[in-house]
């Protein structure tokens, strides 16, 4: 009797593991675009790395980092003091990660999951762009971030301070592990 409880053990494992498949992002493109009374910037990174799970080939989880030091603004100026606002050198990734991935309709799944930045994690939910091909999958849409939800203090530039919300775009783009 105990052996039928092993081979059970070890069925139902091997059966779990043919139902879930696992994708590492290939390419990412991950924007913010950040606003004040004077003038509007983008920063651009294509630098995330991250891991997607499909249960029974419905999307389960997914981890996503961007170091933020790969952003670029085309300002070397704005990105140094952007490293210091974040307080990159004591937190220098932005996280995201979601087990709870529901979908929406035929194009749309949302994500319930946490956002991590400056050492702090928030609660997100986040409506985004599903495709899948073959071994592709792939993730894209836009959200907004509040930077005071994070404890960040708002630069100040013409003794005002920018917007406390930035947009974030991604565009994240997974292939099947062998």
């Amino acid at each position: 009797m105990k052996n039928l409880y092993i081979l059970f053990a070890l069925l139902c494992a091997t059966v779990e593991s043919y139902a879930q498949t696992t994708f590492t992002l290939e390419s990412s493109r991950i924007q913010y675009s950040g606003y004040h009374v004077a003038h509007d910037w983008t920063g651009v990174s294509e630098a995330a790395k991250g891991i997607l799970i499909r249960d029974e080939g419905q999307p389960s989880r997914i981890a996503i980092s961007v170091a933020l030091n790969s952003f670029d603004s085309n300002s070397s100026n704005r990105d140094s003091n952007a490293l210091r606002v974040l307080n990159a050198l004591k937190f220098p990734e932005a996280r995201f990660y979601s087990e709870t991935i529901r979908k929406i309709d035929e194009e749309t799944v949302e994500l319930s999951g946490f956002f991590e930045l400056n050492g702090l994690r928030k609660e997100y939910k986040v409506l985004l762009k599903e495709e899948s091909e073959d071994k592709v999958y792939r993730l894209s849409g836009d959200f907004k971030v509040n930077l005071l939800d994070f404890d960040l203090k708002l630069p100040r530039f013409l003794l005002k301070p920018i917007d406390e919300n930035i947009d974030l775009e991604v565009d994240l783009k997974f292939k099947q592990n062998s």
